[in-house]
């Protein structure tokens, strides 16, 4: 399309715009705008026969209007709670007695020992042990406690028996016989 036909096309058609525009103004109400309209371009419905709006009485304007709503989801400032909703609870397949109920927790048993034995000394009534724990070396007699959980009890050729304090359980160490 060359410039000039464009300019001729815009013009025209501010011009149509200006005329609508100062025709409208000319009308005393919207009444006659409506009645002008419907006037000019009557309308069809789906089954053929033409209708003409008569104006603004016969439209049912109680019709349109519509009661406030007093549902909360309605308004944008209520509190909304955006987080998923909570799994449903499942009832329990009904089952016998026997078993629902679980077997009692095992009782409470004494760690294995950290120990390690590497030897003993006996000097006359005296007895003393001599053991590992990781990194460290410890030397024990009869009846001394180790990091308040162990306390040496009794040191035989075969055999070194400790207690595990918190349970009172008596745990052994063989040795060899020398």
């Amino acid at each position: 399309m060359s410039p000039k036909l464009r300019s001729g096309l815009l013009i025209a058609a501010l011009a149509i715009t200006l005329g609508a525009v100062y025709w409208a103004s000319g009308l005393d109400s919207a009444e006659e705008a409506v009645e002008a309209v419907a006037e000019s371009k009557p309308r069809s419905s789906p089954a053929g026969d033409v209708r003409v709006a008569q104006g603004p009485s016969d439209l049912d304007l109680e019709r349109l209007r519509r009661a406030p709503s007093l549902d909360p989801s309605t308004d944008p400032f209520a509190l909304r709670d955006f987080r998923p909703a909570p799994p449903a609870l499942r009832r329990p397949i009904a089952r016998p007695a026997a078993e629902v109920e679980p077997p009692p927790p095992p009782p409470p048993q004494a760690p294995p020992l950290p120990f390690s034995y590497m030897g003993k000394l006996a000097e006359g009534n005296t007895t003393t042990v001599f053991l590992t724990m990781g990194d460290r070396n410890l030397v024990v007699r009869l009846g001394d406690v180790i990091d308040n959980n162990y306390r040496l009890e009794e040191v035989t050729d075969t055999t070194v028996v400790l207690t595990y304090l918190p349970l009172t359980v008596k745990q052994t160490i063989p040795i060899g016989a020398k």
